[in-house]
């Protein structure tokens, strides 16, 4: 009975102590020609509760205050110095991630760090995330291990090395040379940072089914296919370089685009201009997470371009799929079958590029 009895009273005591998951925090750092960049993945919950005091916690566009509160916390506990002198660093971009199946406040942090550049041949590196809140488990627990979902660990990786940082062992020291990246390696950085963007902006996602719609939707004749495809990327691939409108302007070309789907003769010309405004809006989002580099628009471009033809490659087989399907239940009549299904899915595009553009004016 009294070991029962001491048993709840460590258990009462630990739970007095408002317990979060504590993940190791990812930290990837880079040293560029005129800065050096941290980009920091971490879990959410203590941010959310603790640092940020945002709920609903947003994806991105945070306030200023919260991301006042953010830089602050990074600043305090992630430490950058180059011969004993401390690197002030800003948050460059944040974003909130939650996966469907995620509950609350679960979810990554994805923050980009920026530091000014490097003067001395080493640079030393320390870590101390939720070292406040691992005091007062350490006085909760009462010299008890912490439970599997609480570990204290921040993984350090620069381009040559990787290290583990502890309570125990926070810091380290590096050359940094070893922290910067060849031409090689920026240009396959470029190119995965293009694709990433690509394969994950959703609001690109209704602008390549719409063109799809266009590539795919009259008998799907391979010949004009082909040139509307290579006038898309050539579009694409100039509006992406040169950047000259607001890349809210995906909206309206999705609209229009969607509008016309089916139609042949009328939408080659303006999905053109849609894969040219898609080409923009990924450059820019490209842009934060590219490294300062002669060599990173293009590839990151690039990326961008080949991520973005898996997936309209995707779109167009599924295009042909449903026309075979068709096809199959009804030779005589499958044209007039498909263009039903296109003209369908125009109208659910144009009301996507609708709604899309209203909530771009109304930020």
């Amino acid at each position: 009975m009294k070991y029962t009895v001491s048993l709840l009273l460590l258990a009462l005591s630990a739970s007095a102590l408002e317990g979060y998951p504590i993940r190791p925090v990812s930290v990837k750092l880079e040293i560029e020609s005129d800065r050096i960049v941290a980009d920091i993945e971490t879990d959410s919950i203590y941010w959310i509760e603790e640092v940020a005091h945002l709920h609903p916690m947003p994806p991105a566009d945070w306030p200023a205050d919260a991301r006042g509160r953010v830089q602050d916390y990074v600043n305090s506990h992630l430490r950058l110095s180059d011969g004993g002198r401390v690197l002030p660093g800003a948050l460059d971009s944040a974003r909130y991630r939650q996966l469907p199946w995620e509950v609350n406040e679960e979810g990554r942090f994805f923050l980009r760090m920026v530091y000014p550049p490097a003067s001395g041949a080493e640079l030393e590196i320390a870590a101390s995330f939720f070292n406040e809140y691992r005091a007062e488990a350490t006085a909760a627990y009462a010299g008890r291990p912490f439970p599997p979902s609480v570990v204290f660990r921040t993984d350090v990786s620069v381009p040559s090395k990787h290290a583990i940082l502890t309570p125990e062992s926070p810091a380290i020291t590096i050359a940094t040379g070893a922290a910067r990246r060849g031409a090689l390696a920026t240009i396959v950085a470029s190119l995965r940072a293009g694709a990433a963007t690509a394969l994950g902006t959703a609001a690109g996602f209704p602008a390549l089914l719409a063109i799809a719609l266009c590539v795919g939707g009259a008998a799907f004749d391979r010949r004009k296919a082909a040139v509307l495809a290579t006038a898309s990327a050539l579009g694409f691939a100039c509006a992406g370089a040169l950047a000259w409108t607001p890349p809210w302007q995906i909206w309206p070309w999705t609209l229009a685009t969607a509008l016309v789907a089916g139609r042949w003769r009328r939408a080659p010309s303006v999905a053109v201009a849609t894969a040219s405004a898609l080409g923009l809006a990924w450059a820019v989002a490209a842009r934060p997470t590219m490294p300062h580099a002669a060599l990173a628009s293009p590839s990151a471009l690039a990326g961008a371009m080949a991520g973005g033809a898996v997936l309209l490659c995707a779109m167009l087989l599924v295009l042909r799929e449903e026309y075979k399907r068709m096809f199959e239940l009804s030779e005589s009549r499958v044209e007039e079958l498909f263009a039903r299904r296109v003209r369908l899915l125009g109208t659910i595009l144009t009301i996507v590029g609708a709604y899309g553009l209203w909530q771009s004016i109304q930020r």
